[in-house]
């Protein structure tokens, strides 16, 4: 057995697999706590890619005038229903929630299948909790983790597209009457959490409805997002965790010879 543990992208997929991740348990065993943490927070290294060609200007524009209307809007609010596809072309998978945003900082996943799946952060770290796949566990993981490994889907996607993908357009399409715009976004280092990726953007309200993401491994996941409302309100609550009485709370720092959290 491996012993590297899974990334943090894997984690927001967990809820989606957990039936197979336990299938996989009962064969090998679980994995190491302290390789777990240690492969969650093994850095990204940006790998220099070969020259490609400049981004489709429109397209472009197009993925700039959304990402200034996410930054602008301040809060996020949209249910999200994602599909999982493995390359062997295997069943599909599927898991859904509510996804919340505030800045850059701060945005959490909660999840309504499989209930009571949490990924949370809340400014200073982020919090995973999956039950559903990691009973008696919660997972403290440094603060900005999130984007560099996927978790944040809109900052992984939206922060300074033109310096980090190509952008190309692809035709129009229409659903229930409403004109949607398609972009691909091809990442120009190594080290993305995708490989190539397809936006289908309503460019009349300037939001994402839905994302296809084709990652290294060959796994396709596929997200649409439905009530989406920027600058909406939010919880009180929205960002914050507290580990639930008998929960044992993993903190990298304190496994890698830190400071464990308070």
């Amino acid at each position: 057995m491996s012993a590297r543990g899974p990334r943090p992208e894997d984690l927001v997929r967990a809820p989606a697999l957990r039936t197979a991740t336990r299938t996989r348990r009962l064969a090998a065993g679980l994995i190491p706590l302290v390789a777990l943490v240690v492969g969650l927070t093994r850095p990204t290294h940006l790998d220099a890619q070969p020259a490609l060609p400049p981004s489709d200007s429109a397209a472009l524009a197009l993925l700039d005038r959304v990402a200034t209307a996410y930054r602008g809007a301040r809060t996020l609010r949209a249910r999200f229903t994602q599909t999982l596809t493995p390359a062997s072309g295997g069943r599909a998978l599927t898991s859904r929630g509510e996804f919340l945003q505030a800045g850059a900082a701060r945005f959490a996943f909660r999840f309504t299948d499989p209930a009571d799946d949490r990924i949370v952060a809340d400014g200073a770290a982020v919090w995973i909790y999956l039950p559903s796949t990691l009973r008696g566990q919660a997972i403290r993981l440094p603060r900005g983790v999130g984007a560099g490994a996927g978790l944040d889907l809109v900052a992984s996607l939206l922060t300074d597209p033109a310096r980090r993908y190509v952008v190309r357009a692809l035709p129009d399409t229409t659903l229930a009457g409403r004109r949607e715009a398609q972009v691909t976004l091809e990442p120009r280092a190594g080290g993305a959490p995708f490989s190539r990726a397809t936006l289908r953007i309503d460019p009349a309200r300037r939001i994402i409805v839905a994302a296809t993401l084709r990652e290294p491994s060959g796994l396709v996941r596929a997200l649409t997002f439905s009530e989406v409302r920027l600058g909406a309100r939010l919880p009180a609550d929205a960002f914050i965790f507290t580990p639930p009485p008998g929960v044992r709370v993993i903190d990298q720092a304190a496994l890698l010879g830190g400071v464990p959290p308070r």
